[in-house]
């Protein structure tokens, strides 16, 4: 009896602690998994709920270090989280309608914007987050699976409508890398196929699409190479798949690092390519895969068809309906004249990553203790 009393107010106090890690500066409330003192950790802001800082060692750069300040966001974001490294867009994906903002609803849902709650917390690990949004009419769990031996964590997300009426629905992971992780240099491939720029796409985004990763940036057929970043132009580019699992990796042989992402498509369907320069350099890039493809209002995307291939830039949530989705993200070293990535296989229980235009030899391999998930 005593022991277990103990536990509860070890586990209370834990808790307290966690809750009130204060950055005063920006306000952080920051949840690190794994081991900051030496190597491979992830860090994760409960002020909003996005990771935040993702590395192998404490001197590597952190590729979750874009933001934006309080001041430059949105203004019926301000009250809230800024946005940063890799946060959860929930309802929608991008700006809310007039009446939803006079109603009080922020740019992106109300969970990227708020506190998130602890729900449990154990040994490094894993971690298990909460955000209640009554403003979008969800409950949204979050549990993180991290392994520290393989730089690897597994992140499940379940929405649950708290409202009885069904309605069109987004779920968008937001994840941005930022300098000095992102540079010029910085090579971004992906299995994805057919897609279009977003300044293109309404109402008809058949009319400029692409296959990847060569992109039609202008209605006079302009194009541009998306695995590259030394190109001028700010952009998102949006494209479907053709396989049953997406990918995305953004490498840098300056900085001996690459960081990718897989998940279900079934889950998934859509990925956005967000460049952004500032000052003539990178900025922010984007790699912001979900259910959304046209960023535009429910009444303009039910206004036309805005099918693009069969596939809607939504999905259907039904009343009190309940849905898991996850992804995997890692982090891997490169050597200095790594090419990129040409293809990502599943081999039993390892992640292969195959180099472009070099022998097998020189693929890498990670270990995946989240087999079979993602077959």
């Amino acid at each position: 009896m005593i022991l277990t009393m103990r536990k509860l107010l070890l586990s209370l106090l834990l808790s307290y602690t966690l809750l009130h890690t204060v950055c005063a500066e920006n306000e952080k409330h920051l949840i690190e998994l794994g081991n900051t003192h030496t190597e491979n950790y992830l860090s994760i802001d409960l002020n909003g709920g996005a990771m935040v800082d993702f590395r192998l060692t404490k001197e590597n750069p952190n590729p979750f270090s874009w933001n934006i300040p309080i001041a430059e966001m949105p203004e019926n974001n301000r009250k809230g989280a800024a946005f940063q490294g890799h946060f959860l867009c929930l309802g929608r994906w991008g700006s809310p309608t007039m009446g939803e903002m006079k109603a009080g609803v922020p740019h992106n849902g109300q969970s990227g914007n708020q506190m998130w709650n602890i729900v449990s917390f154990e040994g490094k690990s894993y971690l298990h987050i909460r955000s209640k949004a009554p403003l979008d009419g969800i409950v949204v769990n979050r549990e993180i699976d991290f392994d520290e031996q393989n730089t690897i964590f597994k992140v499940t997300d379940r929405i649950q409508s708290t409202i009885s009426i069904g309605r069109p629905f987004n779920v968008v992971q937001h994840a941005t890398i930022g300098p000095p992780f992102l540079s010029e240099n910085t090579i971004i491939d992906s299995n994805a196929e057919r897609g279009f720029m977003q300044h293109l796409s309404y109402p008809n985004p058949h009319k400029f699409e692409y296959v990847w990763p060569h992109a039609i940036i202008d209605t006079l057929g302009r194009t541009i190479n998306l695995t590259r970043t030394d190109i001028q132009e700010s952009y998102v580019s949006t494209h479907l798949f053709n396989d049953t699992i997406g990918w995305v990796t953004a490498s840098n042989a300056d900085n001996g690092l690459l960081l990718g992402y897989i998940w279900k498509t079934k889950e998934y369907p859509w990925i956005n390519i967000w460049n952004e320069m500032k000052d003539g350099k990178p900025w922010a890039k984007g790699l912001e895969f979900g259910t959304a493809g046209i960023g535009q209002s429910y009444q303009d995307l039910l206004a036309v068809d805005t099918r693009f291939h069969g596939a809607n830039s939504f999905f259907y949530l039904d009343a009190l309906e309940e849905v898991d989705k996850s992804f995997l993200c890692f982090q891997v070293r490169i050597p200095q004249d790594y090419k990129g990535v040409s293809k990502i296989k599943i081999q039993g229980n390892k992640i292969v990553l195959i180099e472009k235009d070099v022998p097998d030899s020189r693929s890498i391999v990670i270990v995946n203790r989240y087999y079979p998930w993602c077959i």
